[in-house]
């Protein structure tokens, strides 16, 4: 009984958690709304809701010319690129089922968001060997560390409410007036 009680006040600390968030997940609906009011995507705001990290093994001569952290892990140089949670990034491609988001400036460093069958846009990448997903970032491959797939785009709320500004209810006409 008392653990029933522990995961029912755990239930619902979670929910009230989640509904005091300023930011929803993005969703194929809120693109062709977007579309339909002549907006593009790439003047959205989008946020990542999980961190991304995405790594390479390097050799002691590509140690110095490495942009990300650079770390020594099992006799090996890493470089480790780490997009935090809740990010911001712009869209800067698109395609008719994805978004290609950058979360920092430069050529060659976006990551690419496929709709899924939920209708969110989910960090997707490009192939997979032995459960870790590849990724061609600012030119090099890099491996994408496991659960980073799990990110989501995400928008703040605000974004949402605007949609619904652009809606108006007519009042009809009456006989006698113009």
């Amino acid at each position: 009984m008392k653990k029933n009680k522990i995961l029912y006040i755990g239930f619902i600390l979670a929910l009230f958690l989640t509904s005091c968030s300023s930011t929803t997940y993005f969703t194929n609906e809120m693109r062709n709304t977007l579309y339909k009011n002549g907006e593009p995507v790439s003047k959205v705001q989008f946020y990542n809701s999980h961190s991304i990290i995405l790594k390479r093994n390097l050799s002691y001569a590509d140690t110095k010319v490495a942009r990300g952290t650079i770390k020594f892990e099992n006799g090996q140089y890493v470089e480790e690129i780490i997009i935090p949670k809740n990010t911001p990034g712009v869209a800067v491609g698109q395609g008719r089922n994805y978004l290609n988001v950058a979360f920092e400036n430069g050529r060659n460093r976006d990551l690419k968001f496929v709709k899924n069958d939920r209708d969110y846009y989910q960090f997707t990448p490009e192939s997979w060997n032995n459960n870790y997903g590849k990724v061609i970032y600012d030119t090099l491959i890099y491996y994408v560390e496991p659960g980073s797939d799990r990110a989501l785009l995400k928008v703040k709320k605000e974004i949402v409410n605007n949609f619904q500004k652009n809606k108006r209810v007519v009042k009809g006409v009456t006989v006698g007036r113009e």
